[in-house]
């Protein structure tokens, strides 16, 4: 990749190399992966990969195509003007979903009043979905969606789009694993499993995304809100709704994200939200990763409901 000149030709190695690259480092580094600076736990670590991604993302755009791209990539990442409907699913969806499921489970306990009390929780989940906002998915998503997602958008089948950035994803993710096990044998060892493990959840939410980008009218910023909303109610919300395990907690979350998504599939025949008219075009870059955006810069999704 160059970047002043020179078409970048292999974009999506170059976006890989460069977040993944980044989020290697800092996961190697013991004072920022031991750091506990950040309020409610949250891993300084993960603030430099996420930004690692939204970084790789203007880089390799600027070199792809220019001012004009990273204006089209700017502006779609806080397209914020969007029928309410949209931020009320990409906010509430998750939550409630969770949260009665819960209450299948467990009864009227799932809403037994937490210890600070219900005014004191839900201002602490506010507070740490508006930091995985800022801090991570503003920026992760930047990367994984309004690049790489928008990249092949036109390319691939939506369900074999969701496939292959799903997969890279998880790749992405492996930096964190590290960062919470050490590099030791036992977590080399591990690693393969959590990648597995990882790519399954990740398909199921990416299924999700797709869709919400398609029908928001690629709104990266719709698709950010709602991958923090899912953070914060399972870092957060699910110790206050969820009076169970951890793995419990994990299993209900999950679920809604499973369930949800294969209702999506379901619903929309597997396009997630793509226009009927909208054929695959793939080229001869295909196998090399070789794409411009210099069209998809002017591309614009179809807002409709679903």
């Amino acid at each position: 990749m160059v970047i002043g000149g020179a078409r970048c030709r292999t974009p999506v190695l170059a976006f890989m190399l460069i977040s993944l690259g980044i989020g290697f480092v800092t996961a190697a580094i013991p004072p920022i992966v031991d750091s506990e600076i950040l309020p409610f736990g949250l891993p300084l670590h993960g603030v430099f990969m996420s930004l690692g991604a939204g970084l790789a993302a203007f880089l390799v755009t600027a070199a792809l195509s220019g001012r004009a791209g990273v204006a089209d990539l700017t502006r779609r990442s806080v397209r914020w003007r969007v029928p309410v409907r949209w931020h009320l699913i990409a906010l509430l969806s998750v939550p409630v979903g969770a949260t009665l499921i819960s209450l299948v489970i467990y009864g009227p306990q799932a809403l037994a009043t937490p210890s600070g009390g219900w005014p004191r929780a839900l201002a602490e989940v506010t507070a740490v979905f508006m930091l995985q906002l800022g801090l991570f998915q503003l920026a992760e998503e930047i990367g994984f969606t309004g690049f790489l997602q928008h990249h092949w958008q036109d390319r691939y089948h939506p369900m074999k789009l969701t496939l292959y950035v799903a997969l890279l994803w998880a790749v992405w993710h492996i930096p964190d694993h590290f960062a919470e096990e050490g590099w030791g044998v036992e977590a080399l060892i591990s690693a393969p499993v959590v990648f597995a493990i990882g790519f399954v959840s990740l398909f199921f939410a990416r299924a999700i995304f797709v869709w919400l980008y398609n029908r928001t009218g690629s709104s990266v910023l719709l698709v950010a809100i709602f991958h923090a909303s899912f953070d914060a109610a399972i870092n957060q919300l699910s110790y206050d709704v969820v009076p169970g395990s951890n793995t419990a907690r994990f299993l209900i979350f999950s679920a809604v994200i499973i369930l949800f998504a294969a209702t999506v599939i379901i619903a929309t025949k597997g396009r997630l939200g793509r226009r009927a008219d909208v054929v695959p075009v793939p080229d001869a870059g295909d196998a090399a990763g070789e794409h411009t955006l210099d069209d998809a810069a002017a591309r614009e999704s179809d807002p409709r409901d679903a």
